[in-house]
Parts: structure tokens; sequence; C-alpha cells
């Protein structure tokens, strides 16, 4: 639904926000299914909480002036969830290391996007990043572009996850190794 919403300009916050939960119990499936106790699959799941928290916070409004500070807050730290999350798909079996690949360069390309957008405005402009923090200043963002980007990223990672675990790809290795998967239970 993420995907989805991602191509419909109108702020439909109930939409937005129910899409939001529901997102929510599916990364924290995913995390036990990767291995909660795994520091990157944790660290993922923080952040992801923090991108979440601070999504909501956009759909219920926030005051003009800070709008572009919490659209680059939740475009980052949605972005370094997919990163620790794709680090995570690199110590897994072969079809996860090519996903977890992807998905690393997928996610740093925005990130350095970031970066240099902060050292270089004009370059960051290309993908949308110059007014994203021009907005973090007290304006109003004018071009959402860079936000949109990262939530297709995401929804497009999260498809390719929910395949994978739907396939049986991801399996929570602690839980194959119990006394229950020992007795043949």
């Amino acid at each position: 639904m993420t995907l989805l919403l991602s191509h419909i300009d109108a702020p439909l916050a109930p939409l937005r926000i129910l899409t939001l939960a529901i997102t929510a119990f599916a990364a924290w499936a995913f995390c036990d299914e990767m291995g909660f106790r795994k520091p990157l699959n944790r660290a993922g799941f923080v952040i992801f909480s923090i991108a979440l928290m601070t999504k909501v916070q956009i759909s219920l409004g926030v005051e003009t002036q800070f709008v572009g500070r919490y659209y680059l807050l939740y475009a980052a730290f949605l972005l370094l969830a997919v990163l620790f999350w794709s680090v995570a798909f690199l110590h897994r079996k072969r079809e996860l290391k090519i996903v977890g690949a992807v998905g690393v360069l997928a996610t740093l390309t925005p990130i350095a996007a970031i970066i240099v957008g902060h050292i270089v405005v004009g370059l960051g402009a290309t993908v949308g990043v110059g007014s994203l923090l021009s907005a973090t200043e007290g304006g109003t963002p004018s071009d959402l572009s860079f936000v949109t980007m990262v939530e297709r990223i995401f929804g497009v990672w999260g498809y390719v996850a929910s395949w994978f675990l739907w396939r049986g790809h991801i399996v929570n290795e602690r839980a194959e190794s119990g006394p229950a998967a020992r007795f043949g239970a």
C-alpha cells in the first residue's frame, strides 16, 4: 500500500495511517522471521519505528516551518532501515544475498544524495534533495519527489522481502534449531 499511496497526491491521512500500522506489523513479523536477537534486524526495526512515528506526525499535521525537517528525517530513517535489513540479507542464502546487495546499492545512493545535498545543494537538487533541504530551514517543501522516491524504494524492497517470506526463503533460524525442531514437533 505504501508503494500505491506514493502515486497519490491527496492527503488521505486515515488511509496513510492505517497503511503505516499494517506496515509496522509487517516489519515486526519480518524482523521476527529474520531473528529479532540479531543486531542488524533490531537496529532496522528501531530506525524504522522512528521513521514510522515521523510519518504519522506528518500525516496528522506539523507546523509548516517544520514539515521539511520531518520529511528529511522520515526519508533518511526509512532508507537506513532498509539499509540495515539489506545488510542482514547479505548474511543469508544466495538469493537473499543478491537482494541484499541490490538493497544496499538502492539505499546508499539516496543516502549519499542527502549527504552531498547538505554539502552541495545544487547537486542534490537534481534528485529533489535541494528542495527538501531548503524546506528544513523553515519553508514549505515545494518538491517532495525525493521522499516519493524513497517510499517507492521501500515499497519495492518490501514486495521482494514479502515474496521471500512467503516462499519460505526467510526462516527464523532459532525456531528451526530449538527443542521442538529436534524432536520433530
